[in-house]
C-alpha cells in the first residue's frame, strides 16, 4: 500500500512537471505570437487609409509612365511614329528595346529614332515630345543639316534621338 501511495505521488510529481514544461513552452509561443498579431491586426485596420493613398499615388504617377504589358515595345514605338507624322516629319528608321527593371528602378523602353524633315517640322517635334504625356525622355538628339544651306526653300534636316519611355510596373497576380 505504501508502495502505490509512492508512486502515485511520483506519477502526480512527473505530470506537474511535464504540465509545467508544456505550459511554459505555450506561454513563451504566445509571447512571441501577440506582437506578431497586434501588427498584423494594425495593418489590417489601416487596410482602408492604405487603398486610398494607393490609389492617389497611383493617380499621380499614372500620367508620367507609359502601360506596361505584352505590346508595350509595339505601342510606345507606334505612339512615337504618330507623333512623327502629326509634326509632318518622316521616320527614316525606329528600333525598341525593352530595359527591364532592376535594384527598383521601373523597367524602360528605349527607342532609337531617325527623322528627316523640314527644319521648323522637326522643332515642331521636339516640342511635341517635351509636352506629351506619359513623357518621352530624350537622352540623345543630334541634328545635321540636309541639303544646301541657302535658297528660297526650307532647310531640310536629319535628326537621330534616343529616347527613354518608362514602364508603369505590372500588377502583381494573386
Amino acid at each position: 500500500m505504501v508502495l502505490l501511495l509512492v508512486l502515485f505521488v511520483g506519477a502526480l510529481a512527473c505530470a506537474a512537471l511535464i504540465y509545467s514544461t508544456l505550459w511554459a513552452r505555450y506561454n513563451n509561443a504566445l509571447q512571441q505570437l501577440e506582437p506578431r498579431s497586434e501588427r498584423l491586426e494594425g495593418v489590417v485596420n489601416a487596410g482602408a487609409e492604405i487603398e486610398t493613398l494607393l490609389s492617389a499615388a497611383s493617380s499621380t504617377v499614372a500620367p508620367l509612365v507609359h502601360p506596361a504589358g505584352e505590346t508595350s515595345q509595339n505601342d510606345i514605338q507606334q505612339k512615337l511614329r504618330q507623333m512623327i507624322m502629326a509634326s509632318g516629319g518622316t521616320l527614316v528608321s525606329s528600333q525598341v528595346a525593352l530595359e527591364p527593371g532592376v535594384d527598383g528602378k521601373l523597367a524602360r523602353i528605349r527607342l532609337t529614332a531617325t527623322v528627316n524633315g523640314e527644319w521648323v517640322k522637326l522643332v515642331s517635334f521636339m516640342e511635341s515630345l517635351q509636352t506629351h504625356r506619359p513623357p518621352f525622355w530624350v537622352r540623345t538628339a543630334n541634328i545635321t543639316r540636309e541639303g544646301a544651306s541657302s535658297g528660297a526653300g526650307p532647310q531640310n534636316a536629319r535628326l537621330s534621338l534616343q529616347l527613354e519611355a518608362p514602364l508603369a510596373p505590372e500588377k502583381a497576380k494573386p
